[in-house]
């Protein structure tokens, strides 16, 4: 690698480093690429111990030239993410949390929730931490701005529900023109951009147009659409004397954690909250860890104001500045408060900041305490950080499923949660339990990240025998892994090959973690066999009618919107769906009619 650095160009650009077998491990950008590199090829007691535990799996580096260090800025973003490298900076971003979509490249936009990749052309509102709370904002939205919220739009000869109670303006029946739904969608991003004033405005005047007009329905709907609308504008306390549009982020960090929380303002009123964890990877220092949150939280925005304040400025502003210049085609400015209004709400996020830190730390050290405890009781060698559970469900036999849950840190870790369809319907829990074991460890040692990083301890659902069936499938893997039992009645500890089981105190912190572990299993495990025998379970009205296949059943389901709707229809409508002849849509509309009140099962 030494020999290869002295061919390594001058100019801009990324550099990636990469294990023995061929992963990469650190992505880093730099102004030269080669005097970037070298400072890597050091001796080694010069380099931060960080970097040296980094650079003693290093075999083999790439690097890409750019023609800009903005170049390199965005190459190394999309990097980052496509590869989740191992010494980058841990970022616990958005990609989980939900969006509000507005998709404008449909002619008839819809409002919908979505965790899906971004497109260029629709409008993203969020990340929201609370997809609760998400779906009781899109009801209160299409209350005020009723737009449709169907997956498919098709044309349709009647409107849905959400047209009969007011939360749709129904473009499918061709009853709105488009240039009136667009006013609406308009109006939607108005209100979501904060824009309050200059959005009553329009619609008073538009509702006086109406009402001069004659259009006393429209009138009416603009009329109660400006009242919904005081009525929250006037639930937001937290407003400035100045209508500023910016954003505002703080960082609090800690040896090895940092925070960085964002306020959204916009019209004067905090509009949105965005919290972001950050694990230090190597030496990164605190400007480092704010210019690589600016870059992320960014990189995917299209609502970027003209002002962003911060507590810390990145360790290159200029290079951030000209990058979301580029971005957007306008000049954004970084800047620390020092006086005024900005100020004060700087001071006031650092608070909220600074409590949120200190909560997780609480929150964090509680779950390390109950390790600790549980690690004692159980007699293990080293703390587990990672804990598997394991549970199996069926019905009879019926559908049988696995779940496996997992606890980082004595906190549950959804993303790592996997769950499994035994291939095989039996009611045999032993044998169920020994194949998703197998299944996991397999998955594992073929490199499957989504198995990995094999856990510091198991637990079972169950007593001594699903303990020692498990214990069976570990010794075949090779797996040297603490693996305990947790017996629901009298919450009783088993070890494999040992009767006596571990009685621990109802009060045991340790006790308590592995119940929750226990009872998180449970609940997934069942969920998913629940939800397997209601897809096998559930039935449709248009099954069995002659002529009416897979293709079809789908034409009429897109059509008409639901099963209910297709037995509605008449005899006229059901021959105007597409693909339906005379002769099919009479045997449709005989059937329907004739099994009307003939309830059936199918297994």
């Amino acid at each position: 690698m030494r020999e290869r650095l002295k061919n390594v160009p001058k100019q801009p650009g990324v550099y990636l480093f990469k294990d023995s077998e061929g992963r990469v491990v650190y992505v880093g950008k730099a102004v030269a690429l080669r005097s970037r590199l070298r400072s890597y090829f050091q001796a080694s007691d010069r380099l931060h111990p960080k970097v040296k535990a980094m650079m003693n799996r290093v075999t083999d580096f790439d690097y890409i030239i750019t023609n800009t260090e903005v170049e390199a800025l965005i190459l190394e973003n999309n990097l980052i993410k496509e590869y989740r490298p191992r010494y980058n900076i841990d970022l616990r971003d958005d990609k989980t949390y939900p969006y509000l979509k507005i998709s404008l490249g449909e002619q008839y936009p819809r409002i919908c929730i979505t965790r899906e990749k971004k497109d260029q052309v629709s409008r993203y509102f969020g990340p929201f931490t609370d997809v609760t709370s998400l779906r009781e904002t899109v009801k209160l939205l299409t209350g005020i701005f009723p737009l449709r919220v169907c997956r498919v739009f098709r044309r349709r000869p009647r409107p849905c529900l959400n047209y009969d109670i007011k939360r749709c303006l129904a473009p499918c029946t061709g009853d709105v023109a488009e240039d009136e739904y667009r006013t609406m969608v308009d109006a939607l991003l108005k209100f979501m951009e904060g824009d309050i004033k200059s959005l009553i405005s329009q619609l008073e005047a538009e509702m006086k147009r109406a009402s001069a007009d004659l259009e006393f329905e429209k009138a009416a709907r603009l009329r109660d659409q400006i009242i919904s609308i005081h009525k929250i504008h006037e639930k937001q306390n937290i407003n400035f004397e100045k209508l500023y549009n910016l954003d505002m982020a703080a960082i609090m960090q800690g040896e090895k954690l940092a925070l960085v929380l964002l306020f959204k303002i916009r019209a004067g009123k905090i509009v949105d909250r965005y919290a972001s964890w950050l694990n230090r990877a190597m030496d990164e220092s605190d400007a480092d860890l704010m210019q690589y949150f600016l870059q992320h939280y960014y990189d995917e925005k299209q609502d970027i104001p003209a002002e962003i304040c911060v507590n810390l400025l990145p360790s290159d502003i200029d290079l951030v500045e000209e990058w979301l210049k580029e971005k957007i085609g306008r000049a954004v400015r970084l800047a620390v408060p020092l006086r005024g209004d900005k100020k004060k709400i700087l001071n006031m996020l650092e608070e909220n900041a600074r409590y949120l830190y200190q909560e997780k730390i609480a929150r964090d050290q509680a779950g390390i305490d109950s390790l600790i405890k549980l690690s004692r009781a159980l007699k293990l060698e080293e703390i587990p950080r990672r804990i598997e559970c394991y549970d199996i469900s069926h019905l009879s036999g019926e559908e049988t499923t696995a779940s496996m849950v997992v606890f980082t840190d004595g906190a549950a870790d959804k993303k790592a949660y996997r769950r499994f369809k035994i291939k095989k319907d039996q009611n045999d829990d032993f044998a169920s339990l020994a194949e998703t074991i197998q299944r996991r460890f397999n998955e594992a040692r073929k490199g499957n990240t989504a198995f990995l990083p094999e856990p510091d301890l198991i637990l079972i659902d169950g007593g001594l025998g699903q303990v020692n069936a498990a214990a069976r499938v570990l010794q075949e893997v090779k797996a040297n892994i603490p693996l305990f039992s947790l017996a629901k009645k009298q919450e009783e500890i088993y070890r494999p090959g040992c009767s006596n089981p571990i009685r621990l105190p109802r009060n045991d912190e340790g006790l308590k973690l592995l119940q929750r572990l226990r009872d998180e299993a449970h609940r997934f495990a069942i969920e998913y066999n629940r939800s397997r025998r209601q897809k096998k379970l559930r039935i449709s009205t248009l099954d069995d009618i002659p002529g009416v296949g897979t293709k079809r059943k789908k034409t009429l389901l897109s059509y008409f919107g639901s099963a209910a709707r297709v037995k509605e229809a008449s005899l006229e409508e059901l021959q105007g769906v597409p693909g339906i002849s005379l002769i099919i849509a009479r045997n449709i509309y005989q059937h329907l009619r004739e099994n009307n009140n003939k309830p059936r099962e199918k297994s």
